[in-house]
C-alpha cells in the first residue's frame, strides 16, 4: 500500500479499515454554544474538518454565533431542510440523515467519511447512517448503544469531549 493510502486509513478492530473522516455533524440541542464548544469547534475547524450542525431551534442565531467566531459551519435547521420541501415523506430523524447526506455531496465525501455527534434523538438516524458514530447521554439509549463512544450530557461538557474524540479520529 502506497503511502498516500496508508494515511487515508485508519485500522480499527476486526481489522476494519475506514476512511479518514473528512466530515463532522452534531446536533444542537438548546442555547448557544459556551466558549468551550466554541474552542473545541476552532480546533476541528483546524484539523480540516468540513462541520454540519443540525439544530431544531431557528437557524439565524447559530449561524451568527459561529460566523463571529470565525468557525465555517453550516447549520442545518429542521425548518429549512428536506422535511420542510412539499409533500415531503420525512420526519425530522430521517430528515436530519438526508440533510447529512445532501451536505456530504456537497463536500465531495461519503457518508462513510462522516463522524456524526449524536446529542438529542433526533440526531440517532443521522448518526447511524455516518462511518464514525459518536452519542451524549441525552441521544437517548439508542444513540448510546449504536455509538463507538457515549459522553456525558452538554451541560456537563458532553459536546466538548465528544468534539476532541472526533478530532482525534482525524488526526
Amino acid at each position: 500500500m502506497s503511502k498516500a493510502k496508508e494515511r487515508a486509513f485508519e485500522v480499527v478492530r476486526g481489522g476494519r479499515f475506514l476512511p479518514t473522516p473528512s466530515v463532522l455533524a452534531f446536533g444542537m440541542d438548546e442555547g448557544p454554544l459556551s466558549d468551550r464548544e466554541l474552542g473545541a469547534l476552532r480546533w476541528a475547524r483546524d484539523a480540516g474538518y468540513a462541520i454540519a450542525v443540525f439544530t431544531h431551534e431557528p437557524a439565524e442565531p447559530l449561524r451568527a454565533q459561529l460566523a463571529e467566531h470565525g468557525i465555517p459551519a453550516t447549520v442545518l435547521a429542521d425548518d429549512e431542510g428536506p422535511a420542510s420541501e412539499p409533500d415531503a415523506p420525512f420526519t425530522v430523524a430521517a430528515a436530519r440523515a438526508e440533510a447529512l447526506a445532501r451536505f456530504c455531496a456537497q463536500c465531495g465525501a461519503t457518508l462513510e467519511q462522516t463522524v456524526v455527534i449524536a446529542v438529542t434523538p433526533r440526531d440517532c438516524e443521522a448518526m447511524m447512517s455516518a462511518g464514525r458514530a459518536l452519542a451524549l447521554h441525552g441521544a437517548g439509549i439508542d444513540a448510546s448503544v449504536a455509538a463507538e463512544q457515549t459522553f456525558f450530557d452538554r451541560a456537563m461538557s458532553g459536546l466538548v469531549h465528544a468534539l476532541n474524540a472526533a478530532v482525534a479520529m482525524r488526526v
